[in-house]
């Protein structure tokens, strides 16, 4: 199900990374590092997004056409793939067996790697076509939205970084302004700014610890509880600096940076176990 999207998403993030650094070198060369890098960036983010909004918006459009089943986990093969250097990988692929409307039994391959956590036998949700029951998907994370959520990582970063250097090269290209008069925070700003800090860091390491004592034993669990967990002390960091008088914006990005990539990071681990 919805192979053609897939393909053509595909098709046009593999040409980012090559149209990506050939533009942002030339801008690079014409116009400075800061414009090279931001450029460069954001034309791979912007193909990972597109890349992700189309699988997602084809997805979204097949699941309408489905029905859920439950099936049950049958066995696992060996799944075999090669990296870009020729080296093969061996991966353990779920089969799922359902019986659809019809009562005909049918069996269905996940995603390798995917329902490491069940038995033979465990019960599976499946999704198949109500015009075509023979076209189905196990209807995990994984293999639903896991291209949505791969692309979206691979289109928010650079993305946000292409706004970084971006912003950084406009700054730089402007005439300097006079000294921006330094306004100091009030006793009543400084004690909600000290509270805030405080209140981040504890978030912070707090998950450092999630990632050990988390009462989990499936790792994909404890590392996106922790993940995120550390994400929102990023966040609330960057909204703790953004509080009148604030920090230069380009060093409070840093930290919205961080905090969404490890929100990002831990909520598909969270997902994926």
């Amino acid at each position: 199900m919805d192979e053609e999207a897939t393909r053509q998403a595909m098709l046009v993030f593999g040409l980012s990374l090559l149209a990506g650094p050939a533009f942002g070198g030339l801008a690079g060369w014409l116009k400075g590092l800061f414009w090279g890098v931001g450029i460069g960036a954001l034309l791979i983010g912007c193909a990972g997004l597109y890349a992700a909004a189309t699988i997602g918006w084809h997805r979204y459009q097949s699941i309408e056409g489905t029905a859920s089943v439950q099936g049950s986990l049958v066995e696992f093969v060996d799944k075999r793939s090669k990296d870009s250097n020729g080296r093969t990988t061996v991966s353990r692929a779920p089969i799922v067996e359902y019986i659809a409307p019809d009562g005909q039994k049918r069996r269905v391959k996940g995603l390798g790697g995917g329902l490491s956590d069940k038995e033979w036998g465990d019960p599976v949700e499946v999704r198949y076509s109500v015009a075509d029951p023979a076209q189905a998907l196990v209807a995990d994370f994984q293999n639903m939205w896991g291209a949505v959520w791969g692309f979206g990582l691979f289109g928010l970063f650079p993305t946000m970084f292409g706004l970084f250097f971006t912003g950084m090269a406009i700054k730089e290209g402007r005439p300097p302004a006079s000294a921006p008069v330094e306004r100091k925070a009030t006793p009543a700003q400084q004690r909600w700014r000290t509270r805030g800090t405080v209140l981040a860091n504890l978030i912070f390491v707090a998950g450092f610890a999630v990632c050990f004592l988390y009462p989990d034993n499936r790792l994909g669990r404890a590392l996106g509880a922790g993940f995120m967990t550390i994400g929102a002390g990023a966040l609330l960091h960057f909204i703790v600096q953004s509080l009148p008088p604030s920090m230069e914006f380009e060093f409070r990005s840093i930290l919205a940076i961080v905090g969404l990539g490890f929100l990002a990071f831990g909520y598909g681990a969270w997902m994926m176990a």
